[in-house]
C-alpha cells in the first residue's frame, strides 16, 4: 500500500499526457483553464486527472514560471470582529483576480509574527499584507521576509529606525481626526470629564487616538487629565473588566471615547454590570463601525472605517505593488466618519 501512495504521489503531467496521447503543454493548457483547449479534449485529460488521482502542484509551477496566485494576510488579532470583516474584503478581492488568501494571525507576538511570516514566504506569495502586532520592529519584519517581497502594512506603524533599502507601502486610518470629531461631538453635547478608555498607549494607532483627544479638549480650553486616559487590552472582555476604574476618581467622568468598538461594547457591558445605563447615564464612543455595533445595547455611536472596504483597498494596492514593485512607495490615510447613534445621550 505504501508503493502504491508514494507511486501517486509522483504523478507528473508527463504522465496524464502519456495516458490522454497528448503533449504536455496540452495537458498544462488544462489545468490554466485555457480556452484554446477543445472541449472533448479537456474533458478526457480531467478524467485521466482523476483516475491517476493527479494533485498538482502549483507552488513548484509558480517557481518555474516566477509568478504566484497567492497573497499571505497576517493579522494582529483574529479575535477583533473588525479584522473578521478586514480579512473578508482582502479574500473578497483577491478571490476577484485569480488569487488565493494564505491567512495567519500574530495574536499580537512579535516573535509569533515573525514565525507566521517564515511560513509564509515559503509559499512564495504574490505578496503580503500585514496588521502589525504591537511593538513590531522593521528590522524583525525584513528579517523575515527579505528585502525586495511586497509588503504592505495596515493602519499601525513599524517601530524601530528605517532598513536602508526596505520599502513597504502603507494604508492607514485617520486615527487622529476621528478620536477629535468623536470627542468634539461629546463636548458639544455639554459632556467636560471625558476619559479615553482602551488601548496600549505604546501602539501607534492608540498614540495617534489619543491626541486627537486631547486636541479637542485643549481646543475647548479643557485640561487634559492623565487619569481620565485608561489602558486596557483592545478587547471586549478586558474592557468589560476595567470599566469600575472610570469611577474610582472624583470627579467621576460622564463619557468615554473607546479606542475602538470592542472596546466601547465592552465598556457598555461594563457600565451595565455597575448599575450604569450606557446611552442614559454615560455617554460612549467607538472607534471601526463593526457590524455588532449598531445592534448594540443601545446602538453604539461610532468611527466609520469600513473595514470591509479597507480589505478590499489593501488587496487593490499590493497587486498594483506586485505588478509594478519599482514603483515609488505609497503611504495612504483614509479618513473615518462620525456615524451617531443612541450611545451619546447629553450631558
Amino acid at each position: 500500500m505504501g508503493d502504491a501512495l508514494e507511486k501517486q504521489r509522483r504523478v507528473t503531467l508527463t504522465d496524464i499526457a502519456r495516458a490522454c496521447g497528448v503533449s504536455r503543454a496540452t495537458v498544462s493548457l488544462v489545468l490554466r483553464r485555457s480556452p484554446l483547449v477543445h472541449a472533448e479534449t479537456r474533458r478526457r485529460v480531467e478524467a485521466e486527472m482523476r483516475r491517476q488521482s493527479y494533485v498538482y502542484n502549483r507552488a513548484a509551477a509558480n517557481l518555474r514560471q516566477r509568478v504566484s496566485t497567492t497573497v499571505a494576510l497576517v493579522i494582529n488579532d483574529l479575535s477583533n470582529p473588525f479584522f473578521a470583516e478586514f480579512a473578508a474584503g482582502v479574500d473578497e478581492a483577491l478571490g476577484a483576480k485569480g488569487y488565493v488568501t494564505l491567512l495567519g494571525s500574530s495574536n499580537e507576538s512579535p516573535e509569533r509574527q515573525r514565525q507566521v511570516l517564515a511560513s509564509m514566504m515559503e509559499h512564495h506569495p504574490a505578496g503580503i499584507i500585514l496588521s502589525p502586532a504591537e511593538n513590531s520592529d522593521v528590522a524583525d519584519v525584513e528579517l523575515a521576509i527579505g528585502r525586495h517581497a511586497p509588503l504592505l502594512v495596515f493602519n499601525r506603524e513599524l517601530t524601530g529606525p528605517p532598513v536602508p533599502g526596505f520599502e513597504y507601502d502603507f494604508l492607514g486610518l485617520d486615527n487622529r481626526a476621528g478620536a477629535r470629531a468623536a470627542t468634539t461631538r461629546l463636548l458639544e453635547l455639554g459632556h467636560r470629564r471625558i476619559a479615553f478608555y482602551g488601548g496600549h498607549a505604546d501602539s501607534s494607532s492608540c498614540r495617534e487616538r489619543r491626541l486627537g483627544y486631547q486636541d479637542a479638549l485643549s481646543g475647548a480650553g479643557i485640561a487634559v487629565d492623565q487619569r481620565l486616559m485608561i489602558e486596557t487590552a483592545p478587547t471586549l472582555l478586558e474592557a468589560n473588566a476595567h470599566a469600575d476604574a472610570l469611577f474610582a476618581m472624583d470627579p467621576a467622568p460622564t463619557a468615554a471615547v473607546c479606542y475602538n468598538d470592542a472596546v466601547a461594547l465592552g465598556l457598555m457591558l461594563g457600565l451595565t454590570r455597575l448599575g450604569r445605563r450606557p446611552g442614559v447615564d454615560f455617554a460612549v464612543t467607538g472607534f471601526d463601525n463593526i457590524p455588532e455595533a449598531a445592534v448594540g445595547m443601545p446602538p453604539l455611536t461610532t468611527l466609520d472605517a469600513d473595514p470591509r472596504a479597507r480589505g478590499r483597498q489593501v488587496a487593490e494596492l499590493i497587486l498594483q505593488r506586485a505588478a509594478a514593485p519599482s514603483m515609488p512607495r505609497r503611504s495612504v490615510i483614509v479618513p473615518v466618519l462620525l456615524t451617531e447613534r443612541d450611545s451619546t445621550p447629553h450631558a
